[in-house]
């Protein structure tokens, strides 16, 4: 499956408000009116990107800065503002389970890491959410903890770090020349 991202423009709200209602969606996502009006007013340095799957036009990534503010209240004192969140919605049902997600959170956390300024990416979605957490480990994400999303609950922190020079060069071993780990 071919999967590429494209920034989302006005013309597109009435998909993604369709997708927004939908229950697969709707039931880790929320309330559609609210998360409508964020998506219609996007903190400065947010990009959203639709997900295009062999030419078909099947979800959303969101990509943004957290606000410290946002991070101290869900208890990640630790996780710098320069970090970016990924939020990703696969709003067409028939797309669901297809293999569409990993590659576009691939794709928007490549986009993400290549600002040397973004020390690693983060998402964080409901422990519930098994889709998810499956798709952004596809992705290379690792999970690094649960924390408190007040109100909506217990959530785990996914983050994909840069690799560094060495797991480019030897191939993502952890390895280096002599076969041995660094």
């Amino acid at each position: 499956m071919a999967v590429t991202l494209v920034d989302a423009t006005d013309g597109d709200v009435p998909i993604i408000e369709r997708w927004l209602c939908a229950d697969h969606v709707r039931r880790f996502w929320g309330e559609p009116a609210e998360n409508s009006r964020l998506l219609r007013r996007p903190p400065p340095g947010a990009h959203h990107a639709l997900i295009v799957a062999d030419g078909r036009k099947i979800g959303l990534v969101v990509r943004q800065h957290p606000s410290r503010r946002e991070l101290d209240d869900a208890g990640l004192h630790d996780i710098p503002e320069s970090v970016i969140d990924i939020d990703i919605m696969i709003g067409e049902p028939g797309a669901v389970g297809r293999g569409a997600g990993p590659n576009a959170i691939r794709l928007a956390a490549g986009e993400a890491l290549a600002d040397p300024r973004v020390p690693f990416v983060i998402a964080a979605t409901s422990l519930d959410n098994t889709a998810s957490r499956r798709a952004f480990a596809k992705a290379g994400f690792l999970e690094d903890r649960e924390f408190d999303d007040v109100p909506n609950g217990r959530y785990v922190l996914l983050v994909r770090r840069r690799p560094d020079a060495r797991d480019i060069l030897d191939g993502g071993t952890g390895t280096d020349s002599t076969g041995e780990g660094g």
